[in-house]
């Protein structure tokens, strides 16, 4: 089943506003459907009185999410919905136009590539590609990277200007993930500064166990860390062949900054 038609099924999570949770599922239900949605569709598909659903689709209409045709009284995505799309596809440009390569980095070293997006004073995991290896991690897009553990959020951290990288430092809850990750915030300093030396972020089993990253900021043309880019291997498959971990960092090394400029 579609997952926008069982939504209007579930209870709200707690603490939600169920006001606006239905209304966002009356929305998502208008655009995932191939065809343009009547008032009685609504009534039926989330049980609810004619009145309310009349009014989410009028408030939604109001606010140019819907737009109503005036002869078939059919409900479809308003233009305010398109200036989103529109709006989120220039912050996308960098993704859309970095998979290609990030795919070509993990073909090369045989392992999963991902692209760290620096948004907010958070590292926000925005790709990954997949290599043709039989052992192959799978992460979560839209997810936040630990800046204190993940090599994704320490080579953006490392790079960026020493009082932005002190505020940030400071705002910073250093939850043990592992056993391994750093909780002190001298010890995390001390780790910034070896990244910065090298070039490059390592997490050694510091936010999953048996798991190892990689990853280098990439600057734009003024400097500035905006993003990393890396690799998750399977500790034991690094640390088990001689030379694996040196062509991953020769590999990660060879990727350009041009698509940040």
């Amino acid at each position: 089943m579609n997952e926008s038609v069982e939504e209007p099924a579930r209870k709200a999570a707690a603490g939600n506003i169920k006001t606006l949770e239905k209304g966002l599922a009356i929305l998502d239900e208008i655009i995932d459907s191939s065809t343009p949605l009547k008032l009685s569709d609504i009534i039926r598909r989330f049980d609810i009185d004619r009145a309310s659903a009349f009014r989410f689709l009028q408030t939604l209409e109001s606010k140019g999410f819907l737009r109503k045709d005036a002869i078939t009284k059919e409900y479809d995505v308003g233009g305010r919905l398109y200036y989103w799309a529109a709006r989120l596809r220039e912050k996308t440009r960098l993704i859309n136009s970095f998979h290609e390569r990030l795919q070509e980095l993990a073909d090369t070293v045989q392992q999963t590539a991902h692209l760290g997006l620096f948004i907010n004073d958070r590292v926000l995991l925005a790709d990954f590609a997949l290599s043709t290896s039989l052992v192959a991690i799978r992460h979560k897009i839209g997810a936040f990277e630990p800046m204190h553990s993940s090599a994704a959020g320490k080579a953006i951290l490392a790079f960026l200007p020493q009082e932005q990288q002190d505020q940030i430092i400071e705002s910073l809850n250093l939850v043990a993930l592992t056993r391994n990750t750093i909780v002190s915030k001298d010890a995390l300093r001390l780790d910034l500064a070896m990244t910065r030396e090298r070039g490059y972020a390592i997490d050694a089993n510091e936010t999953h166990e048996g798991l190892t990253c990689v990853a280098r900021p990439m600057l734009n043309s003024k400097g500035k860390a905006v993003a990393s880019v890396g690799v998750t291997s399977v500790t034991a498959l690094v640390s088990g062949e001689p030379g694996r971990f040196e062509k991953i960092i020769a590999a990660l090394k060879n990727i350009d900054e041009q698509i940040l400029e």
